[in-house]
């Protein structure tokens, strides 16, 4: 991490990566300062819509339409003239707009595909480059939620969104720069509610923020309830504890339903009071604007000026304040990101530091050792090791669990660096040795095999980069893997699975140490190597290891007397000191602490098994082979398993759905509703389990119709504000009064109608989404291990379903189909109010306003279409990097860290090539989006001069009602295009859902049925032949007889 860290700083957050954006080159500043001017003439629409407003209250005050008229002509002209010349401010400042907006997107969107790229790229490598004791400090799935979601943040905090920030922020400034130019009086008058709402909001959201927090945490909670039950599945199956486990995490989602109703109280709570504010500083304005042009202060087009120009500050601001929330999570996200790229190992395995010596004998001495966990300080677990290894020995070391066996073979790999003494390799102390030096002259087959999730091929590769293939063919006849692989179909190029899952325990070994001998090591350490194969395999590999070992240094943490009896010495240790040194023979001819060991059955001796097994075949009412742990060590150990949590791999869905976009979790959605064979579900079929929740549905959407009836009506109380201020007198303040007041009927209609929406679709999705997880979950714990061998119901999987997916359904019924009913209503009584005022003018606005969904929709067509060749690429790498921190260990003893971290940035090249690509064609129609309201409006009023010159239309200000009616119910329409998409993923992850709910176990863990006979421990086994359902093609049971006597 040095010249690759130059294009990145330093110390903390990123604050020059969030600039680079604005000054990254010369070009891309100019760019942004053009897109600022540009986008501060935004503002200038108020005072364009004020002139119009004014153009038609003189149309109206003139009365166009009578033709006999004195100076009928002449009005007529120079009315058609005006509007014409403000038609064409909007054609100018539309292309402006296009260009800008176009510039904008461009110069952010490019620049930030490459810093993410870069942050993703320097991030992993920096994870790679940490030592063994900064990982035992922060769990991979911590690392993995980082790598993925937190760059995630970044990308959504910056790029165009800084871009926004700045576009909302200036306009919000030049629209109250216009306001105030115009008249500060009325403008204040408008702003005088905003004191109010600013601090109900700021109340609201530090509410809703602390709400947010803790649902969060209860949803972790109950999700690490699910994930530790479904990753030591078979132990809660061995405990009955399925019931146990469902009702506890029943509890869980309990509280966290209580939090999720609460938060849709409080959104209701602020909506209303949102709306009811809002309109209130309506009809204020319109109520002072109405005095102020019947004092003869203000004309009617200067009021329509103020309030436009102070509506779209604020919005702008609205928008803006949501952009630098995003930031600061981005900065945030960004901070937490560079805490680790920063940050320089006490053991940095990428150094090039430190000596590398060619010839190494291999000797080995261990000098008054002492060692603690940085995790545990405060526990002492080697307390003055002294002994030595010399050239080609092999040295067994002997102990009780947790006596520091392993944690000398940690040591040995400078995973750690002790608290005191020294380890030196050839009198040199493995401090001042080159750390990929050291690690590469070391080979290690560890207690717990680690394989990698990629052919068996791969894996050994993994031990040597340069090995050949009969070199492997050899390494795996040495480790008794050359029979098993052979037979695979695909041999060499079988795939392992996810933590080599398809393969067996002996099977993963046997891989690992062919591993570890193609690295032709000098000095070999076996962490109880052989641990996981039968007696007959063992006696093989453990000769192949015997021959391996010879002219080179062995170290061999023991647990059978057939791994140390041949060794040529033997240390025992207790409680972190060695207590003898000796061969075999001598130390049990002490009689001390080794020969404890012995007769306690630490150890089990092989060369006894096979009379054993014999007596066992010979006499089948009893066994008598000894095993490695007593009963209650195994009950121990199935009970640490029951109550311990998550495999970090298992969270890996979880992970990589944090990067995808929502397009790429619909693919995933419709791949997996494939792959499971399920249908899926319409709305009615979702309605049929949210059966209990249709009292509060049914209020919210009536709450919902009612509310889309709030914006065609505003448009018409609009429109007659505008045609009142043509009027003159006690009229014009009697009329102005009363339909600034109906502004006051609309605020408490819109604010009641809010608040039931939110909080009842919200009240319903929270219980729909609590029951479904609580029904899956249940329905999952009665399956048996056929269920949960198939890769469909990985733990990965099921937590997906129900953190992910479950909570997915409720986009079919929440506050977003009340948004389907308010934009439905909306637009059609908007329609029906432009056709009949003016049926001309509605016609063409139906007709061009299509344009922006249309740029709309060949926007996502293209943008998903792309994700789709790209969400491969990132799952793969997402699956690499996540692979390689949970294996950190495997990874830095085979110094793999360069080699995976260049796999990794290979599979992120061609989404960021493409994102670059989409990027470029985005621009275009972002521009078009932000531009083409304008030609809309230009196009429209010019049409409407025409029906007025033409006398085809008799009253000027039905023009203004079409305009208005359908603008402010078209407005809505994007809720619809929104629920959609959100629909589809509910309908596919319902359909997910709802097949795991009615699947039923072949052997049901929680049924009553079936006999109870008191048992006495008497267990036969009569001719049993078994294949596990996932692997049909090998046969592990053929014909088993076994009887196994009572005690």
């Amino acid at each position: 991490m040095t010249a690759d860290k130059e294009d990145l700083p330093r110390n903390g957050l990123p604050l020059s990566e969030i600039k680079e954006p604005v000054n990254y080159e010369n070009h891309n500043e100019k760019a942004t300062l053009l897109d600022e001017t540009a986008k501060e003439r935004f503002p200038f629409v108020s005072i364009i819509m004020g002139d119009i407003s004014q153009n038609f209250i003189d149309a109206v005050v003139f009365s166009f339409a009578n033709s006999s008229a004195s100076g009928y002509n002449e009005r007529m002209d120079d009315f058609n003239n005006k509007v014409i010349h403000n038609c064409l401010k909007y054609v100018y400042l539309g292309c402006i707009i296009f260009v800008a907006a176009c510039i904008q997107e461009a110069s952010f969107l490019l620049v930030c595909e490459s810093m993410v790229n870069r942050l993703r790229r320097h991030f992993f490598k920096a994870i790679m480059r940490q030592d063994i004791a900064w990982f035992d400090k922060n769990q991979s799935g911590s690392l993995g939620t980082k790598l993925f979601d937190n760059i995630e943040r970044v990308k959504e905090g910056t790029g165009d969104k800084i871009g926004l920030m700045f576009q909302f922020t200036s306009q919000f400034i030049g629209g109250f720069i216009v306001a105030f130019t115009y008249d500060w009086v009325l403008t204040l008058c408008m702003c005088a509610f905003s004191p109010l709402m600013i601090c109900c909001g700021a109340f609201i959201s530090k509410i809703m923020a602390s709400a947010s927090t803790e649902e969060a945490k209860n949803y972790a909670k109950a999700g690490a309830i699910a994930e530790e039950a479904l990753t030591s599945s078979r132990t809660v199956m061995s405990f009955n504890a399925q019931k146990y486990e469902s009702d506890r995490y029943d509890r869980a989602l309990k509280v966290s339903e209580k939090i999720g109703i609460k938060k849709s109280l409080l959104v209701g709570v602020g909506l209303a009071i949102t709306f009811l504010v809002i309109f209130s500083s309506y009809c204020f304005a319109f109520y002072m604007g109405t005095n102020f042009v019947h004092s003869g202060r203000l004309q009617g087009g200067t009021v329509m000026t103020v309030f436009f120009a102070v509506m779209m500050g604020s919005m702008a601001m609205g928008h803006a304040t949501q952009q630098f929330g995003v930031l600061g999570a981005a900065l945030g996200a960004a901070g937490a990101l560079y805490e680790v790229i920063d940050r320089t190992p006490d053991i940095d395995s990428y150094s090039e530091e430190g000596k590398k010596p060619k010839d190494v004998r291999g000797e080995i001495q261990v000098s008054n050792l002492r060692f603690s966990y940085p995790t545990r300080p405060e526990v002492e677990v080697l307390k003055g090791l002294n002994f030595t290894v010399e050239q080609g020995q092999t040295v067994a070391l002997v102990g009780s669990s947790g006596c520091g066996k392993s944690t000398v073979v940690s040591l040995l790999l400078h995973y750690y660096d002790p608290d005191s003494g020294d380890i030196l390799i050839d009198g040199i102390p493995i401090k001042q040795l080159n750390i990929e030096h050291l690690r590469n002259i070391v080979g290690v087959v560890s207690q717990e095999p680690q394989l990698f999730s990629t052919t068996i091929e791969e894996n050994i590769r993994y031990g040597r980069e340069d090995v050949t293939t009969s070199e492997i063919t050899d390494a795996l006849r040495k480790a008794n893997a050359y029979e098993f692989v052979k037979e695979f179909p695909d041999g060499l190029k079988t795939l392992v699975g996810d933590r080599g899952a398809q393969m067996s325990g002996g099977q993963k070994q046997r891989i690992a140490i062919a591993r570890a001998l193609v690295r032709n090591p000098r000095i070999l350490l076996l962490d109880e190597a052989t641990s996981a194969l039968d007696a007959e395999s063992e006696s093989i590999v453990q000769e192949a290891l015997e021959n391996a070992s010879k002219n080179r240094t062995t170290l061999v943490v023991a647990h059978r007397l057939s791994t140390i009896k041949n060794a040529d010495k033997i240390v025992a240790i207790k409680d972190g000191e060695v207590v003898e040194i000796g061969t075999h023979q001598e130390l049990l001819a002490k009689k001390g602490f080794y020969y404890e060991l012995v007769n306690a059955q630490v150890f089990v001796d092989v060369d006894d098994e096979k009379p054993k097994l014999d007596r066992m075949a010979s006499s089948p009412g009893s066994v008598t082979r000894r095993r490695t742990s007593s009963i209650h060590d195994e009950i121990r150990r199935l009970q640490s398993q029951l109550s311990g949590g998550l495999t970090n791999r298992e969270v890996l869905d979880e992970n990589a759905n944090a990067l995808k976009r929502p397009e790429e979790d619909l693919e995933r959605l419709k791949r997996e509703l494939e792959e499971e064979g399920a249908a899926k579900a319409n709305l009615f079929r979702i309605l049929k389990y949210a059966k209990p929740e249709l009292p509060y549905l049914i209020i919210a959407t009536i709450a919902a119709i009612v509310q889309g009836g709030v914006f065609p009506v505003f448009s018409l109380f609009f429109s007659q504000i505008i045609e009142v201020f043509s009027l003159t007198g006690d009229e014009l303040l009697r009329e102005g009064h009363f339909w600034s007041l109906m502004f006051l009927v609309l605020a408490v209609v819109t604010a009641s109608t809010m608040f039931f929406q939110a909080t009842f679709y919200g009240i319903a999705a929270e219980k729909l989404t609590l029951r479904l997880r609580s029904k899956v979950f249940r329905n999952v714990m009665r399956m048996d291990g056929t269920y949960f061998d198939n890769p469909c119901h990985s733990p990965g999987k099921i937590s997906t379903r129900l953190s992910s997916d479950a909570p997915t359904i409720k986009a079919a019924i929440d506050y977003r189909i009340g948004g389907v009913f308010n934009s439905v209503i909306s637009v059609a009584i908007g329609l029906i109010i432009a056709f009949y005022f003016c049926w001309q003018m509605a016609f063409l606005v139906t007709l061009i306003s299509p344009l922006l969904g249309v740029s709309h929709s060949i926007h996502m067509k293209y943008m998903s279409g792309k994700a789709n060749k790209d969400a491969k690429e990132m799952e793969n790498s997402g699956k690499i990097a996540l692979e390689a921190i949970e294996n950190i260990r495997t990874v830095q003893a085979l110094t793999l860290q360069k080699r995976l971290h260049e796999k990794f940035c290979h599979h992120l090249e061609r989404p960021h090539r493409n994102n670059r690509q989409k990027a470029i064609f985005q621009v275009f129609l972002y521009g078009f989006a932000a531009s083409i309201f304008f030609f809309i409006y230009a196009a429209s009023f010019r049409f409407g001069v025409y029906l007025i010159v033409k006398s085809i239309v008799s009253n000027p200000m039905n023009i203004l009602r079409t305009l208005f009616a359908i603008s402010f119910s078209a407005g809505s329409l994007g809720q619809v295009a929104a629920y959609f998409g959100e629909y589809a993923k509910a309908t596919f992850a319902a359909g997910l859902v709802f097949k795991m709910l009615e699947e039923e176990p072949l052997i049901d863990g929680v049924t009553n049925r079936g006999k109870k006979p008191t048992i006495n421990g008497a267990i036969e086994f009569l001719k049993v032949f078994f294949r596990y359902p996932e692997r049909q093609d090998v046969t592990v049971l053929q014909g088993l007889d076994l009887s196994v006597s009572r005690s």
